[in-house]
């Protein structure tokens, strides 16, 4: 089996990953209300990696796009690494390949951004991506609620300590 390798996001890349999103629910629960429509256009989302502190990654095996995910600074702390925009390819979820992605993006943020803590949100609706993230070790911090296409959406905070 080959290794699960992120390297760094291409422009290219957009399409496939806002393809795995199939339909408003499914492109909600992964941008929240980060994009003003659905379908979100490739230039959409290259919008929202401007500025200096968006670090989006693409998780390959070989050749194969798998996932999908972003870390940035949220805040002049550096030693906090925020998680965002977290996906697996729909018809490969459930074969391990989001954790082994996070595993990798974790590391990643320990060793090349000096993250101390790792945060990122999750609705309450996405119940396998909770399982998914507390399966690497994040812990729920709080809660909070989103107005999401007029609906109101419960969410939850997760943070990851890192032992160093």
């Amino acid at each position: 089996m080959k290794q699960m390798q992120l390297r760094p996001f291409h422009p290219d890349d957009a399409e496939t990953v806002l393809s795995w999103c199939k339909d408003k629910q499914a492109f909600r629960l992964w941008s929240a209300d980060r994009y003003k429509v659905f379908p979100a256009q490739p230039e959409d989302m290259m919008e929202q990696y401007n500025g200096d502190n968006m670090y989006p990654f693409t998780a390959t095996v070989g050749d194969t796009i798998i996932g999908h995910i972003l870390l940035r600074h949220p805040s002049e702390d550096k030693t906090l690494v925020r998680f965002g925009f977290v996906i697996v390819d729909d018809e490969l979820r459930g074969k391990g390949y989001g954790k082994q992605m996070l595993q990798l993006a974790i590391r990643k943020a320990e060793d090349e951004f000096g993250a101390e803590r790792i945060t990122l949100g999750v609705f309450d609706n996405n119940p396998t991506a909770l399982h998914c993230y507390a399966s690497v070790g994040f812990k729920v911090i709080g809660t909070d609620t989103y107005m999401i296409d007029g609906e109101e959406w419960a969410g939850r905070e997760m943070e990851l300590k890192i032992m160093n």
